[in-house]
Formats: structure tokens, sequence, C-alpha cells
């Protein structure tokens, strides 16, 4: 071989390599990461619509859930979804301070960022796509004293039952609650763990049984979305006694799941406050896509809807 064909043969290998670390090819999709809080029934629908986003844009969806609801454990898994060349996050936050670093780190590596459900103000992320959470506060709490008056029961003493405490959905509903139904017994946080809501519910209302607990409100499902009927003390809350169909309390749950439903139907004064899981990820993947192509997606913050159901 001469010095010229040498010379050639590797300028032709240097610019095969580079095409393959570049990985231009039309084979290559696009990689989205859609990061619930928790994987259980209550997300079964954002689930679905992840899913079935990968026919619909013809791309790569993956369903990630970080090892512990923690938000050490959501930014190591931001981290790890980087570091394997994701071209977007999709992601609903447990902790809004304890991610937001993670997620900007993520931005600066050329990773587009939306969030759904819970958001993470004061991040660099793209937008968020979730449920009015001030609103839906109020929702929760105007069913709950409709569903007091309904029973013959004062709003008051009512048990609260959250997830995490830095999840910002959480204290906006929250917050919005209190401003209608203030008189409330103790405000509880799960940290979105099942076993520990559970607990917290039974204590809780054990703890409380002569004050009387007039109502509960479930902020998280966690602790109840495989059926409120498996916690005794809460199910002989709401259940009504045989002589007095007005004797049951009034309870809220928000999210639902076949469990939470049945039992609300099967109950006289419950309710379920359900949120739009589809649409916000359907929606979600839409923009993702569209900020990942430069293109305009829209609002900033865009409200899917939230409705009462018995």
């Amino acid at each position: 071989m001469t010095v010229r064909s040498l010379y050639i043969a590797l300028i032709a290998a240097a610019l095969l390599l580079g095409t393959a670390a570049c990985d231009h090819s039309p084979e290559k999709k696009t990689t989205i990461a859609v990061v619930p809080k928790v994987d259980d029934a209550s997300v079964a629908t954002a689930k679905a619509a992840a899913l079935a986003a990968r026919e619909t844009y013809d791309i790569r969806v993956r369903w990630d859930v970080s090892r512990t609801p923690t938000a050490e454990s959501q930014a190591e898994l931001i981290e790890k979804l980087v570091a394997a060349g994701v071209d977007g996050i999709l992601i609903s936050c447990i902790d809004a301070d304890g991610v937001r670093d993670a997620i900007d780190k993520a931005i600066r590596a050329g990773v587009k960022v939306g969030t759904f459900d819970s958001d993470c103000p004061g991040s660099g992320r793209s937008f968020y796509i979730g449920s009015n959470n001030d609103a839906a506060g109020l929702l929760a709490a105007t069913t709950l004293l409709a569903l007091c008056a309904e029973a013959g029961r004062p709003a008051d003493g009512i048990g609260v039952f959250g997830g995490v405490v830095g999840d910002a959905a959480m204290q906006e509903r929250l917050e919005s609650f209190l401003t209608a139904v203030p008189d409330t017994a103790a405000t509880l946080w799960s940290g979105d763990n099942a076993s520990t809501g559970k607990t917290q519910v039974t204590d809780f209302l054990t703890e409380y049984a002569g004050l009387p607990v007039n109502g509960v409100v479930f902020l998280s499902s966690t602790a109840v979305i495989d059926g409120p009927g498996g916690l005794a003390r809460l199910d002989s809350l709401c259940r009504p006694a045989t002589d007095n169909e007005g004797a049951a309390a009034a309870a809220v749950f928000f999210d639902t799941s076949d469990g939470v439903l049945d039992y609300v139907t099967a109950m006289p004064h419950c309710a379920a406050i359900r949120q739009d899981f589809g649409a916000m990820v359907t929606g979600g993947i839409d923009r993702l896509l569209k900020a990942i192509r430069n293109e305009p997606f829209g609002e900033t913050v865009t409200f899917t809807p939230v409705e009462a159901v018995r």
C-alpha cells in the first residue's frame, strides 16, 4: 500500500468512527423517560398512556420509578437517565427542593425536562402539565363539606393524610383545603410509603376515637389505593351503623383505582377526586417531543381536568 493509499484509508476509518460515535443514523429513535412518584394503581392510566406513545410517535418510552419514594433516590435516577442518553424526561417530582439541582444538571447536559402531576417551580424545566392543585384542594374541601352535611356531622375533627412534605402538589392542595376546612385534628405525612400510611391511619383513628372524627381526607392515595376497606378502623368509620344510616363519617380520597371506586360506591358519604393522568402523560410527551425538536409547545403551565366522583 502506498503512503497516499494508507492516508486515505486512515481518513475513511476516522470518518466511520466519528459517524458511529455520533449515531445520527435514521434508526436512532428519540428516547423519553417517564418518571412517576410511585408505581401503583393510581398511575395505571399514566403508564398506559406512556406505553401507547411508543407507537403514536414512533419513539422509545421508558417507565422508570426511583427505588424509594425520596428526593435523593429520584435525583439519583435522573442522573442515571442522563448517563443512559435519554433525550427527554417527564417527571412527577417527589420533593421539588430535593430534585431541583438534578433537573437543572440534566438540562445543562442537553436533556429536555418537563414535569407532570407535581411540579418543580424555580427549576429550568420546560413546562408543567397537571392538575391545578389549588383548585383540586378546594374541590376536596367543598366535597368534604357537602358529605359532612349529608351525614349530619360538623366539618371538624378532620384527619388529613398526605404523601411527602416537600411535594409541591401536596402543599398546594393542603393550603387550599385549609382555607375552607381549617378545623383539622391532625395532618400526617406518610412519605408516600404505603405501610407507613396505613399505620398512621389506624393510629390516628385509635388515638382520636373519642373526638369524634367526623371526616378524613387523603391528599395522597398511597395508603388506600388498593382498597380502603383493608383498613379496619377506616372501614368502621365510613360504614354506617346498622341502626343509624347517618352514623358514618365522611371521607375524600385523592386519585382513583378500582379498589377506591368500589369503596366509594359502596359507602354512604365518600367521594374520590379523579385526576386525568392519561392526559398529563400524553400531553407531556407531545410537549417534550416538540421541546426536543426546538418547536413551540404552547403554554408553560397547562392544567388537566379534576372532578369529584361518587
